[in-house]
């Protein structure tokens, strides 16, 4: 990758961790009004406002990163393949509405949800502009094909659980359950509120993702696949493997902001491996 793909994507990595400690921390509101901090670009800071507005200007760098990225990709990209930094840009923008209406509305649970829900898709998008700098390039490879369905079904199943983990955590829900493996000291509580049934099956689809991924990486290994192929998938069970583990602690440190945030950036590098998984050539599988 180039320099302003490296800074694209590296400062939107950290654009999401942060917005993730921001919400950790309960500091969404640190700056109540919007685009501005208590009516300044460079408001009297304190902690809570420094992480919020820090959050924002970070954003503004991040856009700045992405249109010098996307020009590049309208001059190399051909023909349908523009519409990947054209539809990147327009969710841009509605990230930056959503974003207005997330302090607008006051943390609004659905708004705050699509907000990261949005985020990821434009972290998918950005990651194959900075992974294939031209059309040509895309074009070696076939996502939609019989091969590809296992990693397709995980992909969207994964980014699922990405939307259902903000959902969790905006709608109050990431301690439904305090305890661990049990929840409220039942298997399965005799009385399902909303915000436990969401925490429950957060949870669930967390350890469904990770016996799958382990189904592909021991199928991928007896049937010989790639070496490409086999080492992705290796790095995607180890990932996941660690993502459940520090799922655990977030819910017994009682959503301490630093696990929240680590528990995101390893959701991010599976995002990325099985969007590897999907892009590699499958000649040999």
């Amino acid at each position: 990758m180039g320099r302003i793909e490296k800074l694209t994507l590296y400062s939107l990595v950290l654009l999401l961790v942060w917005g993730n400690m921001v919400s950790g921390l309960g500091a969404g509101l640190a700056c109540p009004d919007w685009p501005l901090c208590f009516g300044s670009f460079f408001p009297e800071i304190n902690f809570p406002i420094f992480m919020e507005h820090g959050h924002r200007v970070l954003g503004l760098f991040v856009t700045i990163f992405f249109a010098f990225l996307a020009r590049k990709r309208l001059k190399l990209y051909k023909g349908a393949y523009k519409l990947i930094p054209i539809i990147c840009s327009i969710l841009l923008a509605v990230q930056i509405i959503a974003g207005a209406l997330v302090v607008i509305l006051q943390l609004e649970t659905n708004i705050t949800t699509f907000h990261f829900g949005n985020a990821i898709i434009i972290f998918i998008l950005i990651y194959i502009m900075c992974k294939y700098t031209d059309s040509d390039k895309l074009k070696l490879v076939n996502i939609f094909n019989k091969k590809n369905l296992p990693y397709l079904i995980l992909f969207l199943f994964v980014y699922w659980q990405l939307v259902l983990g903000a959902y969790v955590r905006h709608s109050n829900a990431g301690l439904a359950c305090p305890d661990f493996p049990r929840c409220l000291g039942y298997w399965w509580p005799p009385y399902l509120s909303k915000t436990v049934f969401v925490h429950l099956f957060h949870r669930i689809s967390g350890v469904v993702i990770l016996l799958v991924s382990f189904w592909l990486f021991f199928k991928g290994y007896y049937s010989k696949a790639n070496p490409e192929i086999l080492l992705n998938l290796k790095r995607l069970a180890f990932l996941v493997l660690i993502q459940v583990a520090v799922g655990v602690f977030v819910v017994l440190s009682k959503l301490a902001f630093s696990m929240t945030a680590i528990h995101l950036l390893i959701a991010l590098l599976i995002v990325g491996v099985i969007l590897n998984l999907l892009f590699i050539k499958k000649e040999v599988n």
